[in-house]
C-alpha cells in the first residue's frame, strides 16, 4: 500500500513513512491513515473536477471502463476494482486498454484467500484489485471517486466546509482536494483563504 505515496499528488507533502487505505468516508471522499514512523494521523482525499471539463473525465472513465471489460474474460472471480488516484492528463496520453487489462488480469492471479488484495499502479493510476468471491468467470466492479464540481453553484470555502463535516473533523486529521483538471476548478479572483493549515488544494503544483 505504500506505493500510493509515489502518487504525484503527494508531492510536496510531508513525507510519510507508511499510509493505509480505510475505504470510502462517503463516495466521493476517501480515508486513509498515514503516519510519519511515530504517530497515526487521519488523511482524507477528494478528488475533483471542474464541471466545464466533465468531458474529459468521462472519456477517461470510458477508458477505464473498457479495459476492465475486456479483462473479464481473462478473469476467474468477482472482484472490486477501487480507483484511488488517476491523472487525466497522462492518463488521456499514455493510458492503453490493453496493458491495463493484461495488467489487471496478471494481478488476479495472484490474489488468493490470504493476500485478497493488491495496490496497482499504472502511470498515475492507482487502484486496489479484491478479490470478493470465487467464480468460474469474471466480473469486476469499477468504483471511481471523483466529484464535478459547479464552480459557480459551489464557493470553495463552501467546498471546503463540507469537506469537514463529512468527515467527521476528527482530532489531527489533515486533507487533500485534487483538482484533477488543466484548469483549476476555481479561479484567481475566489477568496483565497483557508480554512485550516491541514488542508492541502494541489493543482498542478499550487497549493494552500
Amino acid at each position: 500500500m505504500n506505493r500510493l505515496l509515489e502518487a504525484s499528488i503527494f508531492t510536496g507533502l510531508p513525507p510519510w513513512a507508511s499510509i493505509s487505505y480505510h475505504g470510502a468516508v462517503t463516495p466521493k471522499l476517501l480515508r486513509f491513515e498515514v503516519s510519519d514512523g511515530t504517530a497515526l494521523r487521519p488523511f482524507y482525499l477528494a478528488s475533483i473536477v471542474s464541471s466545464k471539463e466533465k468531458l474529459s473525465w468521462q472519456s477517461f472513465q470510458d477508458l477505464l471502463a473498457h479495459a476492465v471489460s475486456s479483462a473479464q474474460a481473462g478473469m476467474a472471480g468477482f472482484y472490486g476494482l477501487d480507483v484511488l488516484s488517476v491523472d487525466i492528463r497522462d492518463g488521456i496520453r499514455n493510458f492503453a486498454v490493453g496493458d491495463y487489462a493484461r495488467l489487471l488480469i496478471n494481478h488476479a492471479k495472484t490474489l488468493s484467500p490470504a493476500e485478497p488484495s493488491v495496490l496497482i499502479r499504472y502511470g498515475q493510476v492507482f487502484a486496489i484489485l479484491q478479490k470478493r468471491a470465487p467464480a468460474d468467470w469474471g466480473k469486476v466492479d469499477l468504483l471511481t471517486h471523483i466529484e464535478i464540481v459547479n464552480p459557480e453553484k459551489t464557493r470553495r470555502k463552501n467546498y471546503l466546509k463540507k469537506l469537514l463535516r463529512d468527515s467527521g473533523s476528527p482530532e489531527g486529521a489533515l486533507y487533500l482536494v485534487h483538482d484533477l483538471g488543466l484548469a483549476p476548478v476555481w479561479g484567481p479572483d475566489e477568496p483565497s483563504e483557508c480554512l485550516s493549515e491541514q488542508i492541502y488544494l494541489r493543482h498542478s503544483g499550487i497549493s494552500c
